[in-house]
């Protein structure tokens, strides 16, 4: 048999071994920063600011949607609407207020905002993100199929749902990264004005378009602050 001071050493060696496995594993689960000419390139901080740069993009076509469709396409309908509105018609003020997305969004601000968990609030952001997937895919194949849209506006509405198709996919990237291990169930948001957007009444469907035209410059603002604030929590940037 073995002496006991071998069979200790072969006992500490072991252990050692494992806790190189793990501290490997751990490190090796975050992407490295990687040298190249003129600096250090992150992954995950390029991840991030690709993700930004897209939610600037969206911000930008949203408003020129909503300048193009509403002022200038729609523009009888659209002031009819918005007389509508100041007379608190109830359908109207609920397509200017109701956001089927609010749901998902992260708190803002406040000592909720502050100790959420980094991972709990990545997940968070990509159901708020994701939720935009369904309403975005059916606006595209509306205006499609509508006669006399302008092609101008439904290049920007197709550019808007990649883009935001871009956004959740590098969420989804940053927590197989950053939470090798995490699992996620995505939730499914219902959206109250995807049926009348395939009405033949002129006054639902703009509604519907009107709905999420105007949920869509919203909430892309709160994207683009949970997407810096996300960032300055991982990866230590931009904070």
């Amino acid at each position: 048999p073995c002496p006991i001071s071998v069979k200790n050493f072969a006992g500490a060696l072991l252990m050692l071994v494992i806790s190189n496995l793990l501290l490997w594993e751990k490190t090796a689960s975050v992407p490295a920063c990687h040298l190249e000419e003129g600096g250090c390139w992150d992954p995950l901080v390029n991840t991030f600011n690709s993700a930004i740069q897209r939610a600037e993009v969206i911000q930008n076509l949203a408003e020129q949607i909503h300048e193009d469709s509403f002022i200038q396409f729609w523009n009888c309908i659209f002031y009819l609407q918005v007389a509508r509105m100041y007379r608190h018609d109830q359908a109207v003020y609920r397509a200017r207020y109701h956001c089927p997305s609010n749901s998902t969004n992260p708190p803002l601000h406040g000592p909720e905002h502050e100790n959420i968990k980094t991972k709990k609030y990545l997940k968070m952001m990509i159901n708020f993100v994701g939720s935009w997937i369904s309403p975005l895919f059916h606006l595209v194949l509306e205006l499609r199929g509508m006669q006399n849209v302008p092609e101008v506006i439904l290049s920007k509405a197709k550019d808007i749902e990649e883009n935001n198709r871009e956004i959740l996919e590098d969420l989804r990237w940053i927590l197989t990264k950053v939470y090798p291990t995490a699992k996620m169930k995505e939730k499914i948001i219902s959206w109250d004005y995807l049926s009348s957007i395939k009405s033949n009444e002129k006054s639902e469907k703009f509604l519907a378009i009107f709905n999420i035209s105007h949920c869509l410059r919203v909430d892309i603002f709160y994207t683009k602050f949970h997407l810096r604030a996300l960032m300055c929590r991982i990866t230590g940037k931009e904070c």
